[in-house]
Order: C-alpha cells, then sequence, then structure tokens
C-alpha cells in the first residue's frame, strides 16, 4: 500500500464544515459527464427539431439556412461559456436561476426563475402532445388521428415519465442516453443518404453576397434558437455529478458541439434538397421513409419531453428549498431523488394537452401559447444569465476584459434575437403572446410578494450545494 493510500484510509473526515448542506436527501455526487451531455442533447431534441422544422427554416431563411445555423451555434457557445463561468464555481439544481441570482440579486433571478420554469414546462407539453400524435398517427395510420386517442397516449406516456423521474436520475439519463443516441444515428444516417442522393456542392452552403439581408439572417437565428433550447439543463444536476465543476461545463459545451453538428449535416441536407427538387424541403421527400421518421420524431421528442420534466423538478426542488415553492417540491425519497415533486410536475404537463383535446381543441391550440413560452423563457433566462455573469465576477475580484467580451458579446446576439422574436411574434400570434407575458409578470408578481413578506425567503434565495464533513478528509491548515 502506497503511503498516500495509507494517508488516505487512516485520515478523519473534517467536522468543521456542517453534516447538512442545502439540499441534504438529495442523492450527491453519483451522476457522471455523460449523464449530463443525455440530459442536455435529450433537452434540445436535435434530431426531432431537424425532422419538423426544415422547411418552415428554409422558408424563413432561404439560402441564409446553413448560415444562420453557423451564427446560432456560435451564440449558443458563448452563452455555454458564460454558463460556465458560473458551472466552475456554483452546483445547484436551481441552473440558471441561482446563477442570476448570484449575480444580480434576487430579484432578477427570480425572473431568470420564472422565464426558466416556463420555458421548461411549455416545451414539456409541446413534445409529449407531438410525440404521442407522431405515435398515434402510427397506430392509427392516418395523419389525423382521433383525439381520443392522442390524449390516451399523452396520459399514458406522461405515466411513465412520472414514473421514470421518480426513479432516479441515473435511470432517467441513461434512458435518454440510449433513445436520443438511436434518433441522433438515425437522422444523421438519413441526413448523409440525402446528400448522396442529391446534386450538391459547398457552394449551397453559402449564399452570394449580392443576396445580403441582414433581416433573413436575424430571423433566421432566432427560428434556429428553437433547436438549441433547453441545452444548459443539465447545469442543474450539478449536485448530484461527481467533480460537478468540471464536468458540468464540460457536458454542456459537449452538448452544444453534439446539437451544432448534427443541425448543420442536416441544414445541409436540407438545402441540397431543395436545389434539386424546388418546393421540396424534407428527408422524407427523397429517403421514402415517412413512417420511419415519424418513429424517429417520436422517440426525440418523448425523450424531450422526460429532459425537459427532470429540470423542471430539480429547478422545483432548489426554490422549495428556498421556500418560495411548497415544501411538497422539495421532498426526496428514499432514493434521493424529488420524486414527488417530479411526479406533480409530469402530472401537469401531461394533464393539460389531455383536458384540451378533451374539450375538442388540439395540438396547434397548445402551440399558439407554448411555442412563444418556450422561445421567450429561454431566451430572457439566457439574456439574464449573461448580464450577471460580470457582475458575479466583479464582486469575487476575478473580472477581467475578457470575461466582459465574452458575457457582453453573446448578450447583445440574444437581445437582438428575442426584440426580433417579439415583433413578429406580436404581428402573427398576439394571443399567445399576450397570454405568455401576462404569465410571467403573474408568477413574479407572486414570487416578489412572497419576498417582501417573508424576509427570511429572500435572504435564502440563491442557495446553492457545498461541501460537507462527509466530502472531506481532516489534515493540516495550510496558510
Amino acid at each position: 500500500m502506497s503511503a498516500l493510500a495509507d494517508a488516505i484510509m487512516h485520515a478523519r473526515t473534517r467536522t468543521d464544515l456542517g453534516a447538512r448542506s442545502p439540499f441534504a436527501g438529495l442523492r450527491r455526487r453519483h451522476a457522471r459527464t455523460v449523464d449530463v451531455v443525455a440530459q442536455s442533447v435529450a433537452a434540445t431534441a436535435p434530431a426531432g427539431v431537424l425532422l419538423i422544422h426544415p422547411a418552415a427554416a428554409y422558408a424563413r431563411s432561404g439560402s441564409f439556412a446553413f448560415v444562420d445555423i453557423a451564427i446560432t451555434i456560435t451564440l449558443v457557445a458563448g452563452v455555454a461559456l458564460v454558463i460556465g463561468i458560473f458551472a466552475r464555481r456554483v452546483a445547484s439544481t436551481g441552473s440558471l436561476y441561482t446563477f442570476a441570482a448570484r449575480g444580480l440579486g434576487r430579484h432578477v433571478g427570480l425572473l431568470t426563475g420564472v422565464a426558466l420554469g416556463v420555458g421548461y414546462v411549455a416545451v414539456a407539453m409541446n413534445t409529449l402532445a407531438s410525440g404521442s400524435s407522431r405515435v398515434a398517427q402510427l397506430v392509427a395510420g392516418s395523419d389525423a388521428p382521433p383525439p381520443w386517442l392522442v390524449a390516451v397516449l399523452v396520459a399514458a406516456f406522461g405515466t411513465v415519465i412520472a414514473f421514470v423521474v421518480a426513479r432516479g436520475l441515473r435511470i432517467s439519463t441513461r434512458l435518454l442516453l440510449v433513445l436520443e443516441a438511436v434518433a441522433v444515428v438515425t437522422v444523421l444516417g438519413l441526413s448523409l443518404a440525402a446528400l448522396s442522393v442529391t446534386r450538391w456542392d459547398l457552394g449551397l452552403l453559402v449564399p452570394a453576397p449580392a443576396d445580403f439581408s441582414l433581416d433573413a439572417i436575424i430571423t433566421g437565428v432566432a427560428f434556429a434558437l428553437i433547436g438549441f433550447v433547453g441545452f444548459e439543463s443539465g447545469a442543474a444536476l450539478g449536485p448530484e455529478t461527481k467533480r460537478p465543476f468540471a464536468a458540468v461545463p464540460r457536458g454542456i459545451l459537449v452538448s452544444v458541439g453534439a446539437t451544432g453538428l448534427v443541425m448543420l449535416v442536416g441544414t445541409a441536407a436540407q438545402l441540397s434538397i431543395v436545389a434539386e427538387r424546388p418546393g421540396t424541403a424534407s428527408l422524407a421527400s427523397v429517403t421514402g421513409l415517412a413512417s420511419l421518421i415519424d418513429v424517429i420524431i417520436a422517440i426525440s421528442f418523448l425523450a424531450c419531453a422526460l429532459a425537459m420534466t427532470t429540470a423542471a423538478a430539480r429547478l422545483a426542488f432548489a426554490m422549495s428549498r428556498e421556500g418560495l415553492l411548497p415544501t411538497l417540491f422539495g421532498r426526496t425519497s428514499r432514493r434521493g431523488v424529488p420524486a414527488a415533486g417530479g411526479a406533480l410536475l409530469a402530472a401537469m404537463v401531461a394533464l393539460v394537452p389531455v383536458v384540451l383535446l378533451a374539450f375538442g381543441g388540439s395540438r396547434q391550440d397548445l402551440r399558439i401559447v407554448t411555442s412563444p413560452a418556450s422561445i421567450v423563457g429561454f431566451v430572457l433566462a439566457y439574456a439574464l444569465v449573461c448580464a450577471a455573469a460580470p457582475v458575479f465576477l466583479a464582486r469575487i475580484g476575478e473580472l477581467t476584459v475578457r470575461s466582459a467580451v465574452l458575457c457582453g458579446v453573446p448578450l447583445v446576439g440574444l437581445g437582438a434575437a428575442l426584440a426580433f422574436y417579439l415583433s413578429a411574434t406580436l404581428r402573427d400570434n398576439p394571443l399567445g403572446l399576450l397570454c405568455v407575458v401576462t404569465g410571467l409578470g403573474a408568477l413574479y408578481a407572486v414570487g416578489a410578494t412572497r419576498l417582501a413578506r417573508h424576509p427570511g425567503i429572500a435572504a435564502r434565495i440563491g442557495v446553492h450545494d457545498w461541501p460537507v464533513d462527509a466530502d472531506c478528509l481532516d489534515g493540516p491548515v495550510r496558510g
């Protein structure tokens, strides 16, 4: 036995750090980087988004589609680096909510948490309904399955999601890894097949300088952000991850790279299809595998619903431990999982589409609200975190010109994209935008009122995980 191993074996644990962290009861330090990657990639649902949105993306930005994706990847990578500034120093299931609170205070943190929570729930509802609808089409053998069948499948998949979330993080993320890996490999294969049967060259990917249009680029970037929202959700696994200050920043960057690769290859295939067959912009039209594509979309979207519900449960856990949400969301099971809160959120995610379908509504009616809620919620949260990072670094004496630029560039890009999206949505979907803005304002007002009435809760905002006695070995104090 080496001297180091002998010293570790006979060392005593520390007794001056405290026996409990704010997240006591949560199973800490058991997940790995691969779990963070699986969570983040599944939340973005790159396979499903690519197969659903290529025609719409081309219609919005035309020959700029590939350039828009490249710009969006750069923008999202910048946000990921900003998140890494916090993730290397703070581990919390509250992720961006906690980060913003540590930088700009409790009220900006509250707004970030509300926006992020609305985004998680909106995407979970939308993808659960979309994935269930695709399965219903396959079962019924029709593009217009009966609403009752879709409702039954939404309830069934919602129950499965509640069960998986309650069982634990490792089960959830490994299931996500398998599902999304199958979807991504398949969609990459279909994209490469499309490229092989069409005539294409690199000139298709770069528009002519004479066609340059700033409006087209901003439109495309704002739309392309749909394919990346949720990439940060792996940060919510920090307290449950081994070496969180290394695993979380690395996992988030890997997820951005993986999602970006799928989107770039898929967009290149789409442009080649459009060049050869004008008026067509789908892989199904070239491959003839419409049923397989429906299966991949269903898999990707149902995995996304699970990932978003997991992230929402972790966010609610942090807010509950601070006192903002009922204690139910902060309770853990014997497995060290916020099972009750996760199951309740899964039930809520499934209940809204089921009730809507029961009263004669449709998935399109749901999207009137969930689509703007997801984009506005996530982009607002990302922008607030980018604004909070320089203040946080200045407070701890680590602000540099480089880090200020790193935070400022994506903040400007996000601000421009959000402003453009708001103006476009106000024109095309004013009712949906009104519902989202009203909902965000109401939730923030409720939270702010609670902070004002309970100073003890206000003092706990921004709570994060910290080492306890069992995490450290006793030794001489070094000056």
